[in-house]
């Protein structure tokens, strides 16, 4: 495993809609599909939610999140693990704000109970993997020379 440009690691989730947020809720671990925006500039990650949602809550009590995007037909992967902020910065807001919001807060960018998610990344990962005849033939190789196969590329990025 290399690390990798910061670039080539934002370019892997550059058309990703949805990530899933990872957090904890007691003991136990717990994802949900969430839309989300990238700063490019800050690193950081902005998810539009209710202030009044369980997530708000798990945040507040362990701050600590993983992000995880999938392109699971170009077997594409990407983590991020950083802290997670809610704030009701209304710059935030209207920067993420999306049409099709309001289904989820009614009183529009305005509604008392929106907020965003800043995650603040410390550190990321991906996986790239290999086409079908490339992971045949590193499998054939691998089974040949009892090593390891190789199937993909693994990189991590200090965010």
């Amino acid at each position: 495993m290399t690390d990798a440009p910061i670039e080539e690691f934002f370019d892997l989730i550059e058309d990703v809609t949805v990530c899933m947020l990872t957090s904890r809720d007691g003991g136990e671990l717990r994802s949900r599909p969430m839309g989300f925006d990238v700063d490019k500039s800050t690193h950081e990650f902005h998810l539009l939610t209710r202030k009044s949602s369980h997530k708000a809550d798990e945040l507040a009590a362990h701050p600590e999140v993983n992000l995880s995007f999938a392109r699971p037909g170009r077997k594409e992967y990407v983590s991020v693990s950083g802290q997670a902020y809610l704030t009701t910065d209304k710059r935030l807001i209207d920067a993420v704000w999306f049409d099709d919001a309001e289904s989820w807060f009614p009183g529009g960018k305005e509604d008392p109970d929106v907020a965003v998610i800043r995650v603040v990344p410390s550190s990321g990962e991906y996986w790239e993997g290999f086409n079908a005849l490339q992971r045949r033939w590193n499998l054939i190789k691998a089974k040949q020379s009892g090593e390891e196969p190789r199937l993909g590329e693994n990189r991590k990025v200090a965010l």
